[in-house]
Formats: structure tokens, sequence, C-alpha cells
């Protein structure tokens, strides 16, 4: 009822046809229809938790401006507080003044923010939550101020006006009229106060990747731009180093999520050990990667093994604009298959991130990857030979050695085959070999297994390579088959001289009971009786 009602009054607002003196030009108003909000917000943030990226991204720049003018002269802080049904940002920024804040929070695809110093631009990201809530509430109050404005977006309206068979004739601009709010109240105590909150009210539809605490927190750490583990020990030299190459400090923030009444602050995931399918690696080294003419700079983690990271908060390079990730590891990935279509992979097998100098490039408005322009394309193409091909070449060659390492194990497994039949036509098998065999068929077995996966990517490469006659896994996987029959060749010889054990110590048995029954003849005819069954109950037990 009250969506028709609504779109009543916004139709009797269009604007009327002007005839210039009857001629045939005809000026007007064009009409701009509420699907274009379906494109801004649903069709813009489709991951819902790009939702929170776009609103602590605002807050790092509030937080920012409030560094620049002096507001602020400790570390920006950031507070992502879930309840059940709401979800709200708090920053220490510089906030709007009462003033502005009218205009600029229900401007759409308009802002004052500068591309070269800014990481938000374009206007659009605080309708980010208006998606996944009922109301969407922006707080704010402004340095010197005694005012704390609100601005109320009615979202269920809003969303129900991009329904196809509501929304098409209704004018945007005043859909928006009708469906934002704004107050004003006094508060003398926040004189010297400054911030800015985003409320998301009414999460009954929102999806479980933006409410759940875990995954909430998973995200950020990949995403925004916080601080390294304080006690990881390449933090400073990382730190360091991009402070000498770009001339000014790794910007981060301080961000924290509250759930449950638990406050956890957020860091990078980086560590010293990741996992790969069958177990763990560590990190071994970590290489600088300066990149040409000061446009980019790096940090690539190299690890013990060559295999895939399955840790999806670590696994391949990231990049990053204002120490904010732009896409996930699909801009690296790229990159790799460029190089050669099936080193793809090899993206995963590093850890690490590349910082690009945001006068550069331009995020595009989706923020998972940049604007094609000569810049960008001139800084992939040194990405291109200078990174991925150097690291590419690393882990193909780790795989061809891995490659010699398979046909070392296929050849002891061999061996040990042949050892175990050996052993099992023996007459003079020792229950000690028959052990050692199957202690060396567990160990090699154990092996193999783990090896199983490796072969899998090796033979991937080798049928790249045009060389499918290098493929292993079929070998590797009837080596596997072998040396569990070696293991049963163990077992039954260990069994067959248990068995040979219990006939021996039985024949010992009856051979000591028939001595000792000829002893005790012996013994009987010179002692007497008394003593006789004394020796008798003492021999027999």
């Amino acid at each position: 009822m009250q969506l028709s009602l609504m779109r009543e009054t916004i139709l009797s607002e269009k604007s009327e046809f002007v005839n210039d003196d009857e001629k045939s030009a005809v000026h007007f108003t064009p009409h701009i229809g509420a699907f274009v909000l379906e494109t801004l917000t649903l069709g813009m943030y489709g991951e819902p938790r790009h939702t929170l990226r776009e609103y602590v991204q605002n807050s790092f720049d509030s937080i920012r401006a409030a560094q620049r003018t002096r507001y602020l002269h400790g570390r920006g802080e950031v507070s992502i507080t879930l309840q059940p049904n709401q979800i709200s940002i708090l920053d220490n920024g510089l906030g709007v003044s009462a003033a502005q804040a009218w205009k600029t929070l229900t401007s759409v695809g308009a802002s004052k923010k500068d591309r070269q110093r800014d990481a938000g631009f374009r206007g659009i990201g605080r309708l980010a939550g208006m998606a996944y809530c009922d109301e969407l509430v922006f707080r704010t109050t402004f340095p010197d101020e005694a005012v704390v404005t609100t601005v109320i977006f009615d979202c269920k309206m809003l969303l129900e006006s991009m329904d196809p068979d509501e929304g098409g004739d209704l004018e945007l601009s005043s859909l928006l009229g009708h469906a934002i709010k704004t107050t004003r109240h006094e508060a003398p105590k926040m004189t010297n106060e400054h911030f800015f909150e985003v409320i998301m009210r009414g999460l009954e539809n929102a999806p479980d990747f933006l409410t759940d605490a875990e995954k909430v927190k998973s995200y950020l750490a990949q995403t925004v731009p916080v601080d390294f583990q304080p006690d990881w020990p390449l933090k400073k030299r990382i730190e360091s180093e991009y402070r000498a190459y770009f001339g000014e400090s790794l910007e981060t923030i301080d961000l924290f999520v509250i759930a449950d009444d638990h406050r956890h602050q957020i860091y990078k995931p980086y560590g010293d050990r990741y996992r790969h399918a069958k177990g763990e690696m560590r990190l071994r080294s970590v290489e600088l990667l300066p990149g040409e003419e000061n446009r980019y700079w790096g940090w690539v983690g190299r690890l013990s093994e060559s295999a895939a990271v399955t840790d999806w908060e670590t696994r391949g390079l990231r990049v990053r604009v204002r120490n904010i990730q732009v896409d996930g590891t699909e801009i690296f990935e790229s990159l790799f298959t460029e190089v050669k279509p099936s080193y793809s992979r090899f993206s995963s097998y590093y850890i690490g991130e590349i910082h690009i100098d945001p006068g550069q490039v331009v995020p595009n408005a989706r923020r998972d990857g940049f604007e094609e322009k000569p810049e960008w394309l001139e800084i992939k193409s040194s990405l291109r030979e200078t990174v991925c091909q150097p690291l590419a070449h690393d882990a193909y060659e780790a795989s061809r050695q891995g490659q010699v390492d398979v046909n070392k194990l296929i050849s002891d497994i061999d061996k040990l085959s042949e050892r175990s039949g050996r052993l099992a036509r023996s007459s003079r098998a020792t229950y000690d070999q028959a052990v050692d065999l199957i202690t060396a068929a567990k160990r090699l077995r154990r092996r193999a297994a783990s090896s199983l996966k490796t072969v899998a990517d090796l033979d991937e490469t080798a049928v790249a390579e045009g060389e499918p006659q290098g493929q292993q896994f079929s070998a590797l996987q009837e080596a596997v088959q072998s040396v569990e029959s070696v293991e049963t060749k163990a077992k039954m010889l260990i069994g067959r001289f248990l068995q040979e054990e219990e006939r021996i110590e039985g024949l010992r048995a009856r051979i000591r009971r028939e001595v000792l029954a000829e002893l005790l003849d012996v013994v009987n005819a010179f002692v007497e009786p008394g003593v006789y069954q004394k020796i008798r109950r003492k021999l027999l037990g």
C-alpha cells in the first residue's frame, strides 16, 4: 500500500515538455528508474562481505582525513559489532559536518574524495549494505560540533521498488527522496569527538557469510588495511622495506570484531607455517620484489615444500592498493596462466602481497580488478615477466625434481618387493628379518601415499609440456599396491614364525617333563618318602 501511494506521488512529479517556439526541439529531464539501484547494490556487491569491506574502506579514508587535519593524533580504530539482527561499523574518523551530511550521504555516484589520495572515490560504497538489511542508518558528528546527524535509508521500500512488477516506472531521485529521512540532535558532551557509524538493521534475509563472526573475521583479515601479527618475525622487515621503497609507512588501522561479548582484533593471517594437502610446511624465506619505476613493490614467501597452500586465507599472491586487497588471488592466477596455461596452479605454491602505487592504477567499481588503462597494462606485463615467470620456473623445476624423487620411490618399492619374495622362499629366513621387512613396507607406503597428490600435479605439467609419456600416477598407484602386498607377505612370515615358536615350545615342555620324570625315579631310590615329595614339588612346581 505504501509503495502504491508513493508511486502515485512520484509519477505526478514528472517534468513537463517545453516547446521552443513550436519548433520540433523538446527539452525534458531524463528518466532514471529504480532498477539502477539493483545494479549499484545487488549487482555490485554480490559477495555479502564486500559490504563490510566498503564500509571499512570509507572508515579508512575518514581516519586518514582526521589524521591529515590533526584532529586524530593516535591510531585509527574501527569496530564492527555483530548482533542477532544488526551490524554496526563505527570509526573514529573525521565524520561529516551537519551542514554537509544530507548532501554527502544521499548523493549517488558523486563524491568529493580525491582518487589520488583516497581508497574510495565513486560515491556508491555507502549503498553496499542496502541489499541485505531493512534499514540503513548513518550516524555522525564532526570536530567542534555539538550535533549528531542521523540519515536513515528505508531499504525495505527501496528493495520493493526494484521488483520487476513494481519499480521500472519510478524515478530514482524521487524514490530516494521518499525513502530517506534525516534527524539532528544536540550532544554538547560530544563537542570534542568525531565519529562515523553505519548501522544495518533488520537482517532476517542476510546470508550467513555476513552475520557469522568467524567468516567475517576471516574475510576482513585478508582484505582490509590491518597490521601483521605483532609477534610475526618478518613484520618489521616488510614494513621497513615498504617504507624505504615508497617513502611512506604502510598505512594500517586497528580493526575489532565484537560478537557474543568478545572483542577480537583482526590481523593479517600470515605466519610461519602453512597447510598443504598432506600436512604442514614452513615459511623458508621471503623475497622482496621492487618493481620498475616505483610502480609496485611486493614480498613473496617461499615455502619448505613445493606444494599448493590449502589455507584460503593465505594461499597465492594478493594485489593491494593502499593496503586494501583488490580481488582475491584471481589476478595472479590469470597472470601465471599467461606465462603458460598449465601454470595457473603455481600461484598457490607461494604466499605474498604486491602493493601497487595508487597513482598508477584505478580499481574498477567492483574492486575485483583495475580499469584497463595503459599504466595497468604495463604493470601487468611487468608482473608477468619479473614475478610470475621466475616463480613458475622455480615451481616447475621443483616439480621435475619431484619426478626424480618419485622414480627413486618406485625403485625402492620394487627392490623391497623383490626382497620380500626372496625372504618368503628362503628356508633360512628369521623372525627379525620379517619384522624389518614390515617396518620398511610401512615407511614406503606412507611415502607413496603422500606422493600421489604431487604426482597428479606433475602429470598435469607433463601433459601440458607435451610429454604425456612422463606421467607417473598409474605407476605409483601400482607401486602402492606392491607395498601392500609386501606387508601381507611379511605378516604371513611373522605368523609362520610364531606358529613354529609355539610348536618348539611344546616340544621343549615335553622333553623337560620326561627328563624330570627320569630324574625323580633315580632320586626316589636314595631318599626317604617325605624328602622325595619335597623334591618332587620343587621340581614340578
